[in-house]
C-alpha cells in the first residue's frame, strides 16, 4: 500500500479519534471547567426551543452523513468527498442554533486537531495524487 493511502488513512483516524475525544473529554473529565463557569453557564438564558429542535435535526443528518462519508473516504468511494464537503457545510449551521457553549481547552485542543486535520483529508481527496483515487472510472488506479 502507497505510503500516501497510509498518510491520508491515518489523517482519517485520527480526525475522528480527536473529534470524539473533543466531545468526550468534559463529560469524564468535568473538573476541567470550573465550578464557578459551570454555575454561571446554567444560570444563562436558555437557547430558544425551535433553535435547539433545528439544531438536533441538523446533527441527525449530519451525524450519519458524515459516518457514511468517513467509511466512503476511507475506502475511496468517489461520492464520498462531495458527501464530506456537504456535511462539513451543513454541520456549520448548527452552530448560531446551538447558542452559548463551554469547552475546556482540552476539549478545544481536541477539536481544532480534528477540524485541521479533517481540512488536510478534504484538501488531499480533492488536491494529491489521492485524487485520482476518487474518481468514478474503470481504468483509475487503486
Amino acid at each position: 500500500m502507497p505510503s500516501s493511502v497510509v498518510f491520508f488513512r491515518a489523517m482519517l483516524i485520527a480526525s475522528v479519534v480527536l473529534s470524539l475525544l473533543s466531545s468526550f473529554v468534559d463529560v469524564f473529565v468535568p473538573n476541567l471547567i470550573p465550578e464557578q463557569l459551570v454555575t454561571a453557564f446554567k444560570e444563562l438564558p436558555s437557547t430558544a426551543t425551535p433553535a435547539l429542535m433545528a439544531a438536533g435535526a441538523l446533527f441527525v443528518i449530519t451525524f450519519g452523513g458524515t459516518i457514511v462519508a468517513i467509511i466512503g473516504l476511507f475506502s475511496f468511494q468517489p461520492w464520498s468527498r462531495n458527501l464530506a464537503v456537504s456535511m462539513t457545510l451543513l454541520t456549520l449551521l448548527a452552530y448560531p442554533l446551538l447558542g452559548v457553549t463551554i469547552a475546556s481547552g482540552w476539549a478545544q485542543l481536541f477539536s481544532n486537531l480534528s477540524t485541521l486535520l479533517w481540512g488536510v483529508v478534504l484538501a488531499m481527496s480533492y488536491f494529491s495524487s489521492l485524487a485520482a483515487r476518487f474518481v468514478a472510472s474503470p481504468t483509475a488506479p487503486r
